[in-house]
């Protein structure tokens, strides 16, 4: 063979070599890019320290972080105005997941799915949904029927209260379903109810609180923050919500209704992660152990001991199936 034809042959073999390592090198880096973990962002109204929806949202997000080693962020402290801005960030920016953690949130993270089609998002208690917006709701009004029932087990003036945000659906559903847990304890118990028309106003819900402790209530249900304040200053019984609020109020709070997001975020996440999500409603409540009681912190001897046992009852018969917490979200005066 000539040296002309050798040379020929070894430049061809240096092209198939070199063609050959730029096919590895181009489905290296699709196997890499396929494998890179899910970025995860979350919006949120108001700030993470409260111990309230804020805190359950992103404790949600850290649990989703360590237990997926997905690339996380945040946003506290969110307008209504400012909503879609800050999701539509976070959407250009790369995230793959985006939760809009508010009801108020809704129209913003419609209007962002459908300018980022192929980033998923859950706004949280929607209204509305689309292809690639599902939503996810807090079936708190489950742990809110055990509270009423707890409230009128403590009661001694024969009145409770409920102070929450806005009227919205699960703020609605969470109120009938405490006054509903109150009735069957006791059917001529008076469930007083104020909205402040605010999802963050802490001296307005202190003040709506005090207004009802003034019309004879004597147990408090905490559904925004400040209510707390108000049971201390006023020597009451208060209820709290989201997360174990006895710190905030050791003699007052007798327990909290607990919400843990985490398994939530996580099994959306790996939804996304398998492309086996679907737009829908995504809850966990009592039945799947996301809705829970917190301790009493011995506060359980101001409660009537039969009561609590009914209350240990109904937990029971939830996860059973045996019963079903109504969910009831009409308006209400």
């Amino acid at each position: 063979m000539s040296v002309n034809w050798r040379n020929r042959l070894a430049m061809a073999g240096r092209w198939i070599g070199a063609a050959a390592f730029g096919l590895l090198a181009l489905g290296t880096t699709a196997t890499m890019v396929a494998a890179a973990p899910l970025k995860i962002a979350m919006v949120l109204p108001g700030p993470i320290t409260d111990n309230d929806w804020n805190s359950v949202g992103y404790n949600g997000l850290e649990a989703a972080a360590k237990a997926l080693g997905a690339e996380v962020a945040y946003t506290e402290n969110v307008t209504d105005a400012d909503a879609e801005r800050v999701i539509r960030d976070y959407a250009q920016r790369g995230f793959g997941l985006i939760f809009a953690h508010s009801f108020s949130f809704g129209d913003a993270a419609l209007n962002a799915a459908e300018a980022f089609p192929d980033t998923i998002f859950m706004a949280g208690t929607a209204n509305s949904l689309a292809p690639n917006l599902g939503t996810y709701s807090n079936p708190d009004y489950q742990g809110a029927y055990l509270a009423g029932m707890i409230a009128a087990g403590t009661t001694k003036s024969g009145a409770v209260g409920w102070v929450g945000g806005m009227p919205a659906p699960n703020m609605l559903a969470n109120l009938h379903a405490y006054e509903a847990g109150a009735k069957e304890i006791k059917s001529d118990v008076k469930v007083m109810h104020t909205f402040i028309g605010s999802w963050y106003d802490p001296p307005k819900a202190k003040e709506a609180a005090i207004a009802q402790v003034e019309q004879g209530a004597d147990v408090l249900s905490a559904q925004g923050v400040g209510v707390i304040d108000a049971a201390n200053d006023k020597k009451v019984f208060a209820l709290g919500a989201m997360t174990d609020q006895n710190h905030l109020g050791p003699t007052a709070v007798v327990t909290s209704v607990t919400w843990d997001l985490g398994p939530l975020v996580i099994d959306v996440a790996k939804a996304v992660e398998a492309k086996t999500w679907k737009s829908e409603n995504w809850s966990y409540g009592v039945a799947k152990g996301s809705v829970q009681l917190a301790d009493f912190h011995g506060l359980d001897k101001n409660v009537d001991p039969a009561v609590l046992k009914q209350v240990t009852d109904k937990i029971a018969a939830i996860k059973s199936g045996a019963f079903e917490v109504p969910l009831d979200t009409s308006d209400v005066n």
